[in-house]
């Protein structure tokens, strides 16, 4: 798969995820990726994009400020 915007080869990569709410900020550690190594655009699959959005769903009911956790012991 290539990139949208530069077209370069993209490579496997585990990333951070970050969502900036209003009242609360949720990092998720370690999240399966490709990524361009030249202009750094990161896209995940469906399965994967699914995940991230049921954990933030989860997370943004605590109201804690930041919130960090890992994709993998979200998901398992």
């Amino acid at each position: 798969m290539n990139c949208f915007k530069c077209k370069e080869n993209l490579i496997e990569k585990k990333v951070n995820y970050v969502v900036n709410l209003e009242e609360t900020i949720i990092i998720i550690k370690g999240v399966p990726a490709k990524v361009c190594p030249k202009c750094g655009e990161q896209y995940f699959d469906d399965e994967t994009s699914r995940n991230i959005e049921k954990i933030v769903n989860q997370l943004k009911q605590l109201a804690i400020e930041v919130t960090i956790v890992n994709y993998m012991d979200r998901v398992a």
